[in-house]
């Protein structure tokens, strides 16, 4: 919706109107948020925020932006289900992966199933702020002037850097460049499914969703989840994604 020149802007915006969120997560963290999430989770309302404000100043109506949230309707059928089965799948498969080559696992193993339902509201919901921003307002922008990859490469290489400081208190260097990887990997994938899947907000909740159930199903609530092992499983189901489409055109 937006255009490069404003995308650029909304992108650089989201990163200096978080550093409050970031100052507090630092000096006064607080306990007992579901599933141990810190309290820079609410900068998910900067992109939310900015979205709003870049839609008034381009006469776009905001009751617009909220009636694509369940617009599933407009979802293609394999982008529906990439969106559902991606990263479950990536999961899944990075875990064998990580028993395969002894990579630390816990030793005993956790998955709190009974706690899907909650999951599914929660990330659902959290998903909406952020997706509104990332998806609806600089996904199909930046896939027209760049290409579906390419726009996938900076919206996510600019999500992943939104995310490093909050990382950073409570996982190693490792653990972040991995992270930066995958969500650059994961956010190339929304774009392309959105862009060519119907461009469908509710496709890309779905997905967001779905990353974080996925983190939350990995044993133990993703204690010891491996981003880079996850990256080396998604890179090439996003490179079968991308020859299935172009035969299939």
């Amino acid at each position: 919706m937006l255009n490069t020149k404003q995308s650029y802007l909304f992108l650089l915006l989201t990163l200096l109107l978080s550093i409050p969120f970031y100052v507090w997560g630092a000096i006064a963290p607080v306990d007992g948020l579901p599933f141990g999430l810190p309290i820079s989770v609410l900068m998910i309302f900067v992109p939310f925020t900015l979205s709003l404000l870049f839609a008034w100043r381009n006469g776009i109506r905001i009751s617009s932006l909220f009636s694509r949230i369940f617009d599933f309707k407009q979802v293609t059928l394999w982008a529906g289900l990439f969106a559902i089965f991606c990263m479950p799948v990536v999961v899944t498969i990075s875990f064998f992966l990580m028993k395969l080559f002894s990579l630390p696992l816990p030793v005993t193993l956790t998955f709190p199933v009974n706690e899907i339902p909650l999951m599914i509201v929660l990330y659902f919901l959290g998903a909406i702020p952020e997706e509104i921003g990332w998806t609806l307002m600089l996904s199909k922008g930046f896939a027209k002037a760049y290409g579906a990859v390419m726009a996938g490469i900076i919206i996510g290489s600019v999500w992943a850097l939104w995310h490093v400081i909050p990382w950073s208190w409570a996982h190693p260097t490792s653990w972040i460049i991995g992270m930066c990887i995958l969500n650059i990997l994961m956010r190339i994938g929304m774009v392309y499914a959105f862009v060519n899947g119907g461009e469908s907000l509710f496709y890309a909740l779905v997905f967001h969703m779905m990353i974080n159930i996925s983190f939350g199903l990995f044993p133990n609530y993703g204690s010891h989840a491996n981003p880079l092992v996850m990256s080396v499983v998604l890179l090439p189901i996003l490179l079968l994604l991308g020859r299935i489409r172009k035969a299939s055109v």
